[in-house]
This record gives C-alpha cells, structure tokens and sequence, in this order.
C-alpha cells in the first residue's frame, strides 16, 4: 500500500541530511476507522511511512525484514498535528547487504516514535 500522496505529502526534504517535512491528510479514509471521533494514526501505517520515506531518500525499493526496536511514544492525532517531521538518524549498510536502521518522527519538541530496523 502506497501511503505517499495518500495519508502524508512530503513538504520539504533536508538538503544535509535524511529528513523529511511532511503534512497528515486528515481526511485519509483510515481515520474513521481507527478510531470514529477520536483518530489516531495506526502503527502499521507509521512503519509504511518511514519506510516510504527510506525510499525516497535512497531512490530505490526497500522492504522491512526486520523491526528490532518500535516505540510509540505519542499518539499522532490528525486533529492535534498536522506536520511531521521524520528524521534518520542511522542508514548504515551491512555486511550482507541490508540496511540497518534508526528513525524517529518527531513534531515540535514532541517523539511520536522511534524505530530500530533492518531493510532491504
């Protein structure tokens, strides 16, 4: 499932490092699901984001093989935040070929998340 142009839009990307700007289409179809009058953005859909974004930034397909470290520190409420901020603070390369790693998606002074994973 392609989340990009779908639940987020990228608005700007950091020229220096891995990060990415990006908007909460709070009319996303999801969120009257999860939950009816009180949406939160499902953790599932917060891994796809990042993992798009991974994309983006390495201009290639990867998939998820591994999700070491997930932390779902606050809840991401359409209502409540409308920009995000998602930042790398590890892509390193492995041995084998998979990527190792960490990411965090953050608002103001706000971690909504910090990820710990393996890709490919």
């Amino acid at each position: 499932m392609k989340l990009q142009d779908n639940l987020f839009t990228i608005l700007a990307k950091e020229a220096e490092q891995p990060a990415f700007q990006i908007s909460i289409n709070k009319d996303w179809p999801i969120y009257k699901a999860h939950f009816p009058g009180h949406p939160i953005t499902p953790g599932v859909c917060i891994v796809q984001m990042i993992q798009e974004l991974l994309q983006v930034y390495l201009g290639r397909e990867v998939n998820l093989i591994k999700a070491k470290n997930v932390k779902y520190l606050s809840i991401i409420s359409p209502e409540e935040v409308s920009e995000l901020n998602v930042s790398f603070t590890l892509i390193e390369e492995q041995p084998d070929g998979s990527l190792k790693v960490h990411a965090q998606v953050t608002s103001g002074g706000t971690i909504y998340t910090k990820l710990s994973a393996t890709f490919e």
